[in-house]
């Protein structure tokens, strides 16, 4: 199974509204490559044929908006009902987690495709699931708990995902 396209809807619409915040002078958002070791590359095409990850991603974007430090990644379901939390690996999770003991906003964005509704994902509500996970408990956040007004994300002119926007809110910035 070739899992190489997953995310790539959210990411561009991330990606175009990072853009237009930077464009706006609103905010720096980066989107953080994840290292790879290149093997081979195949001389004729110049396309790489055998490559691996050198080490564990921390998550997909960081960044500053009104002097905060902000961390998020991006997570795409087909599922309708719930948010699996495998979909969010312990690195991640602990990126996150320490991310926010010191100062920082981190959260997730979370795209159900099927449905074509994104959401913002506080960090306490991950971790009030990822413990109640650890300690038996739901191994999905349900979808009634993630589409809250509160949390979905709109768009604004030429900013596709307007996350900032709920932010300003959850935050008072």
């Amino acid at each position: 199974m070739n899992y190489g396209g997953r995310g790539k809807v959210l990411e561009n619409m991330i990606e175009t509204s990072n853009r237009q915040y930077s464009f706006q002078n609103r905010a720096v958002i980066q989107k953080i490559p994840t290292p790879v070791k290149v093997l081979n590359i195949n001389s004729r095409t110049g396309k790489i044929t055998n490559a691996f990850y050198e080490q564990k991603s921390t998550v997909d974007y960081i960044g500053t908006y009104k002097g905060r430090a902000i961390a998020f990644d991006a997570k795409e379901t087909k599922i309708e009902t719930r948010f699996d939390l495998s979909n969010v690996k312990k690195h991640q999770y602990q990126y996150l987690k320490s991310w926010v003991q010191n100062g920082g906003v981190a959260f997730l964005i979370i795209y159900f495709k099927t449905l074509d509704e994104a959401y913002y994902l506080p960090f306490s509500l991950l971790e009030e699931y990822w413990q109640g996970r650890l300690q038996g408990g739901r191994k999905s956040i349900p979808y009634q708990k993630i589409a809250k007004k509160k949390y979905k994300i709109g768009s604004q002119g030429l900013v596709i995902l307007d996350y900032l926007e709920i932010i300003d809110q959850a935050f008072e910035l």
